[in-house]
């Protein structure tokens, strides 16, 4: 399909499992219509959404790739610990929360049908929203869980997979990875880029902060299963 003939591109990415009813909504730099309140969606309860700025092509590795070159949001409750495993159940979803981010999202789309099918949305489209340079599929394996939610210069851990390289590193939640391999963390788009230059099997050095205090670590990468 023809971009010009999208008014906007949605993703929903683990949205099933809402933490103090908390959404993010993140690439709303790709249009300054995601600027405008979207309380109008929150009529089945309470609902906490948080806007993420930046564009769909920074995240190459993510589930919005596909829609990179069009003007898109997507739609995110957070990292858990069951995050990646075979035990993300169905048995663990929280279907009265899907139900409401649903019910948040199609108000959103609703308010988009109203604006004459998107008319006045591509306006303005960041500068940034351009392809981004296909990516090789990783297969570097840290073991780290991203917190996606909150913002704080660096990478902050709402975890880190039992076992994992990261936790044999000494890492864990609450730490904030602020360097790696040689590469400074300011935000999640750097850690995924940072990824590129490690290598599975040879150590890295981690620099993170913990309660406020710097500390460095060594992490050997694994080949992802």
């Amino acid at each position: 399909m023809p971009l010009d003939a999208i008014a906007a591109y949605l993703n929903f990415d683990m949205v099933g499992r809402m933490q103090d009813n908390k959404l993010t909504v993140q690439a709303t730099g790709t249009s300054p219509a995601w600027a405008q309140d979207p309380r109008a969606g929150e009529h089945r309860g309470r609902l906490r959404p948080r806007r993420a700025g930046g564009s769909v092509s920074a995240d190459r590795r993510g589930d919005v790739q596909p829609g990179e070159r069009a003007v898109a949001c997507s739609f995110f409750t957070g990292t858990h610990a069951d995050y990646h495993k075979p035990s993300d159940t169905a048995d663990k979803i929280d279907y009265e929360d899907l139900d409401r981010v649903v019910d948040f999202a199609a108000a959103i789309v609703r308010r988009l049908e109203d604006a004459d099918r998107g008319a006045g949305v591509h306006e303005g489209r960041a500068a940034d929203c351009r392809p981004a340079a296909a990516a090789p599929a990783c297969a570097i394996f840290t073991g780290t869980i991203p917190d996606y939610s909150t913002e704080v210069k660096g990478l902050l851990l709402g975890g880190v997979v039992g076992g994992g390289p990261a936790e044999q590193a000494g890492l864990q939640k609450g730490d904030v990875i602020v360097e790696i391999a040689g590469q400074t963390i300011a935000n999640i788009y750097d850690y995924t880029y940072a990824l590129d230059v490690l290598k599975i099997g040879q150590p890295a050095k981690v620099v993170y902060m913990r309660e406020g205090k710097k500390h460095e670590t060594m992490l050997t990468p694994a080949a992802r299963k």
